[in-house]
């Protein structure tokens, strides 16, 4: 969508994101799991579900996976969305996203810890907004 806004004698045309011009309530969960709490090396984080009426637009993931593990994978909204270390000998994630889930879906980020993985703190915070489904 591109809304033209005039300015003087001269127009500036300004793009955004439809979803994330809509209002709502602030959402931000963080969640956390100790590898060695992980089963069949799959480490998931559970966050909470939609409410009923409403649309979650997440708008960042922010993540600490440590050295050894390569990134997290956002699921639960019906799509698979990876999201990797920028930088492989960091230990963190920070990545500005788009990701919609409806009522009733439940957010999850899922980290795979193979065997022999040292024992790592991983915490992951969502943040984006609950607006009126549409």
């Amino acid at each position: 969508m591109v809304k033209l806004i005039g300015i003087g004698l001269g127009l500036l045309a300004v793009t955004a994101n439809p979803a994330m011009a809509q209002t709502g309530t602030p959402y931000q969960h963080q969640g956390g799991i100790n590898t060695p709490q992980c089963a069949g090396n799959q480490c998931i984080i559970t966050f909470p579900a939609v409410p009923a009426g409403k649309r979650l637009v997440l708008a960042s993931v922010s993540a600490q996976v440590g050295i050894s593990l390569s990134g997290l994978v956002l699921e639960g909204s019906g799509v698979t969305y990876f999201v990797p270390k920028a930088n492989p000998s960091n230990g963190m994630i920070a990545q500005p996203i788009t990701l919609f889930y409806s009522a009733g879906q439940q957010p999850t980020a899922r980290v795979f810890a193979p065997p022999g993985t040292p024992s790592t703190s991983i915490i992951v915070t969502l943040v984006g907004q609950l607006v009126p489904a549409p």
